[in-house]
């Protein structure tokens, strides 16, 4: 009982997580630079401002952490660099929406550095950036929205790496995932939004992870190897084509809490009712399953923290 108890207030603290990163980095975000303020302000928002350089001011601030330039489009990105490298304790750094393709060796003077976002920049050089950044204790990598197909093999370098969005690509590259892989701290990986129609046999190789997010693609399957994914915690694959829960689930050995929300779910596997699993969180919301199958389902998973089908919405 007090194993079941205790595994029932993981999966709660699973549901109510999300990787906010620097979102509440900090305290207040700001969004000019106030001379009264020097010693207040932590981050520093000074994305959409039309810029072409930094205010030298910048240089008189005391403690900042966090800071956004994105959608600067003139901004000359190594000058800005070489501005900042006062701040010896930056530890966010966003570089959204700028046309970048690469970037310049000024990133190594930020010792500190754990959180780059660099979304929504197509065509980067990724495999220079990468080189780039490998020396520093990169956590968190925002790659979204890059026209992505692979990921380069020194991707292996950053081996402080421990969240990756790859949202919004189109990574089908089997060898991309071995090179993940062998990132040993890797936490969160997303790769919803990438057109996937499988997932290659390599993500087995994906066995550190914890959280998946494979969610927003054209999956109808999944394979055999992803019961070799033995850490992971939690698996978002709603809005696929999934036309009967994955039985794979049932052989994953950590997996607690299962999204398969909008898919085209029918029936639930009879693997189910006979394997003992971890599994104990599900949700189906918006599944055209039939009444009597959601019944036999209520009765399978009769002892799940979290059990949802939730029609309201379904089209």
């Amino acid at each position: 009982m007090i194993k079941k108890q205790l595994l029932y207030h993981l999966c709660f603290l699973l549901l109510c997580s999300s990787c906010n990163t620097y979102t509440t980095f900090y305290s207040k975000t700001h969004i000019e630079i106030d001379s009264e303020k020097f010693s207040k302000i932590h981050r520093l928002d000074l994305s959409n401002q039309k810029l072409k350089e930094l205010p030298n001011s910048i240089t008189k601030l005391k403690d900042l952490r966090m800071i956004n330039l994105s959608n600067n489009k003139n901004l000359d990105i190594d000058s800005s660099l070489r501005l900042l490298s006062v701040h010896k304790n930056l530890e966010v750094l966003i570089l959204d929406s700028l046309g970048i393709k690469t970037i310049p060796e000024s990133i190594k003077l930020f010792p500190k550095l754990k959180q780059i976002s660099l979304i929504n920049n197509p065509g980067i050089d990724l495999s220079q950036i990468l080189q780039q950044i490998s020396e520093l204790p990169i956590e968190f990598l925002n790659l979204k929205n890059n026209q992505l197909t692979k990921i380069p093999e020194n991707i292996t370098a950053i081996n402080t790496l421990r969240d990756l969005n790859l949202s919004y690509n189109e990574i089908d590259d089997a060898e991309s995932y071995s090179y993940l892989g062998k990132l040993p701290d890797l936490y969160s990986l997303w790769i919803d939004h990438n057109n996937l129609k499988k997932l290659p046999n390599t993500i087995s190789k994906l066995n550190q992870i914890r959280f998946f997010y494979i969610d927003h693609n054209d999956l109808k399957t999944l394979p055999d190897q992803l019961k070799e994914m033995k850490n992971v915690w939690v698996i978002h694959a709603g809005f696929n084509k999934f036309k009967e829960l994955p039985s794979v689930f049932s052989s994953m050995k950590s997996l607690l809490m299962v999204h398969i929300n909008n898919n085209e779910i029918v029936s639930i596997p009879t693997t189910y009712e006979t394997e003992k699993y971890p599994l104990a969180g599900l949700i189906l919301d918006n599944n055209p399953l039939s009444q009597e199958e959601i019944t036999k389902a209520k009765e399978t998973f009769k002892g799940f923290f979290l059990l949802s089908f939730k029609q309201k919405n379904y089209k």
